[in-house]
């Protein structure tokens, strides 16, 4: 076999396993996309069509209208939630972007991420779910026993639905026997304890449920214009959130049943207590969900911090300015700025800090209320669901255009750190196409990699590909050459434009 085709299969198998580790771990079209194309730019390759859908990405290149198109499709595998694992995919990513590694190392580190190690022991993994559903119920004005109550119910459905994943069962009928899992114990903590509130048990529950559900990444597709994806995705989120209720619903007949009530009480007298407890509580929540989504331990803590900011915002806006609509939608757009500007500082993951920031402001009070108000008044407790859905969408837009302003600020400042940058954008396909929608900044700083296919997007596209106008194919590698990195600092530009584009 011809080496060039050679290597092009091996572009191609890189930039497709980044994209699969992507998509599978929530990542937004638009990301994908973006991500896919910077690998094959720095590649040497134009005019790849990129395709990105719900569980597929199709690449496509014709290198002319001669020759026998080149395509491949990997379909993804179930949705995980592994952030360890997204951070190694970022990691390869930039480091071949920049040149620090050739397609040889990179197309073999991508290739063992999916067998490395979990980042920490199942066991931990379940205990910080657990915890987290502890701090829900803390936040809501627990006592000690119900915040044991609601940690022990968190880690038992967690663990109950990683079995039946295991096991091939769907997980909609996961989610449904965690929401039964919360009001079974919640009923079993009110025989023994009357006394206590152990509806917060099943709010706690149903935060623990919701937690790391596809809603930012179809939230981002969907107003950005990628509706294919944004449409699968709302779907899958809503048909998991359906599974809940359909649990809570089954266990609230029990207790009907049983005759008993086990109603939520009033939240929590505006305080200064209270607001520090809404402070510890937010914290805590994003260090539990940090540890079960095996988020590396250098990120654990600003995951706590953002999540305590959320907490403490949502709280202070929704008491005394706004109601908590627009308290949420404020606290996720603090939320969606805050990840980004500290993801690409410390070189982690902006969606990881962006799902452990909203855990806070998830409405799992107003979503069992409403259930609970359905037998007894059905426009009641509609609006109930109703106002659960509208804090929902507001939680996604604020962290999507949170995303949006500080990814552009990023990108106009320049500087490494592409790979860990969001990219919120309209559909694209190619380079070219992109680039021929946006205006051409050629700016000439000796030292600077600069923008050459995408709005925030960088190539480390050598010069002599870029100047190259009888060459479709480049396959030489970006670390050799006179643009690779051993290359002076000043050969490393890639501002400039082809004939064609001008």
């Amino acid at each position: 076999m011809p080496t060039d085709i050679v290597r092009l299969h091996s572009v191609f198998d890189l930039a497709m396993r980044v994209g699969e580790g992507l998509l599978t771990n929530g990542a937004a079209a638009s990301e994908v996309t973006a991500s896919v194309l910077r690998i094959i730019s720095s590649s040497g390759l134009r005019d790849v069509v990129v395709e990105v859908t719900f569980n597929q990405v199709s690449l496509s290149y014709l290198p002319d209208d001669y020759s026998t198109p080149f395509t491949r499709i990997r379909a993804t595998g179930s949705r995980v939630q592994d952030f360890a694992r997204l951070a190694a995919f970022e990691e390869v990513t930039e480091l071949y972007i920049m040149g620090v590694v050739g397609l040889e190392e990179a197309l073999a580190k991508v290739r063992t991420i999916p067998q490395q190690k979990s980042h920490y022991p199942r066991w931990l993994a379940f205990l910080g779910f657990a915890v987290m559903g502890g701090a829900a119920a803390f936040s809501f004005g627990g006592t000690i026993l119900v915040v044991l109550t609601a940690t022990l119910a968190s880690g038992a459905l967690v663990a109950l639905t990683e079995i039946m994943a295991a096991r091939q069962i769907p997980m909609f009928f996961g989610q449904a026997a965690g929401g039964f899992i919360g009001v079974a114990v919640a009923v079993m903590l009110h025989v023994a304890a009357p006394a206590q509130n152990s509806a917060i048990v099943v709010v706690a529950c149903i935060i623990v449920l919701l937690a790391g559900l596809a809603s930012i990444g179809a939230m981002q597709d969907a107003v950005t214009g990628w509706y294919v994806t944004a449409s699968a995705r709302i779907l899958e989120t809503l048909m998991l959130t359906v599974g809940i209720v359909v649990g809570v619903r089954l266990g609230l007949l029990l207790t009907i049943l049983l005759g008993m009530n086990i109603s939520v009480d009033a939240s929590p007298p505006l305080s200064l207590a209270s607001g520090v407890a809404a402070a510890v509580a937010g914290a805590v929540m994003g260090l539990g969900f940090a540890v079960g989504t095996y988020t590396p331990v250098r990120v654990l803590g600003w995951m706590s911090l953002v999540a305590s900011v959320s907490a403490v915002v949502v709280y202070l806006l929704s008491h005394f300015v706004v109601d908590r609509v627009w308290g949420s939608a404020a606290a996720a757009f603090v939320v969606g700025t805050m990840a980004v500007l500290i993801a690409r500082r410390v070189r982690a993951p902006a969606l990881a800090m962006i799902m452990g920031g909203i855990i806070p402001l998830v409405p799992g009070s107003r979503i069992y209320r409403g259930l609970l108000s359905l037998s007894e008044d059905i426009s009641a407790g509609a609006a109930e669901l109703f106002a659960a859905a509208e804090i929902a969408v507001a939680i996604a837009a604020g962290a999507v255009l949170g995303q949006l302003l500080a990814s552009r600020f990023l990108s106009r400042r320049g500087g490494a750190g592409w790979a860990y940058t969001p990219v919120v954008s309209t559909p694209f396909q190619t380079p070219r196409r992109r680039r021929l929608t946006l205006p051409h900044r050629r700016r000439r700083d000796a030292g600077m990699v600069e923008p050459s296919t995408m709005t925030g997007e960088m190539s480390a596209l050598p010069p002599s590909v870029l100047h190259d106008l009888q060459q479709e194919l480049d396959l030489e590698d970006p670390t050799s050459g006179p643009g690779g990195a051993d290359a002076p600092d000043g050969a490393r530009r890639s501002d400039a434009l082809t004939q064609e584009d001008r």
